[in-house]
């Protein structure tokens, strides 16, 4: 469905490793934020409802299943977890609108740090919200600023886990969140903090 003049659209959301038990991000998200698109291509849809783990083939799936034209700079890229890896990867290099990333893996818990999951968040230009859970042990948002971030990247804090379980309310506020940040960012007129 192409996408009216002016909204954002359509919306990619991968999700993360644990797909398909981290269905309920998703689920979550798709109602309140579909409306205001023109599209929404869930994890499922993509690859023909193959998942592969690898962020190297998900990048490449995501590539494929982008639109051409000027499509792409609506585009908005939605990403979980390791899904969250894969869609910043891409805005590396596919000029889309925007990206939101939820519970962004910065360190695998207990693990030596790899510098291949956020070094190139230093060089991303394309606007960018993290949605970092306050006892996210992937990262929290405290400990994601200790990371060397582009500019065009904003961390906000969500009460949660790296499972991020809210409440009704609190998916709300996020997603009245995530729609004032793609407008902002459709407009050219990103400013912090963001009010939705």
């Amino acid at each position: 469905m192409p996408a009216a003049p002016g909204r954002p659209g359509p919306a990619f959301y991968l999700a993360g490793d644990s797909f398909p038990d981290d269905v309920g991000v998703e689920r979550a998200l798709e109602p309140r934020l579909s409306p205001h698109l023109g599209g929404w291509v869930g994890q499922a849809a993509l690859a023909g409802g193959r998942f592969d783990a690898g962020i190297a083939a998900r990048v490449a799936q995501l590539e494929a299943a982008l639109p051409a034209g000027p499509a792409l700079a609506r585009t908005v890229l939605i990403g979980r977890s390791s899904g969250a890896r894969v869609v910043t990867e891409v805005a590396c290099r596919r000029p889309v609108l925007a990206v939101i990333c939820l519970g962004y893996p910065f360190r695998r818990p207990g693990a030596a740090e790899e510098p291949a999951r956020f070094a190139h968040l230093a060089r991303l230009s394309v606007p960018t919200l993290i949605l970092q859970g306050s006892r996210d042990d992937y990262g929290t948002p405290a400990a994601a600023g200790a990371h060397p971030l582009s500019p065009a990247i904003r961390v906000e804090a969500l009460d949660a886990d790296h499972r991020l379980r809210l409440a009704a309310p609190a998916w709300d506020a996020a997603c009245r969140l995530i729609r004032a940040f793609w407008g902002l960012a459709a407009e050219g007129a990103l400013r912090w903090p963001l009010t939705g």
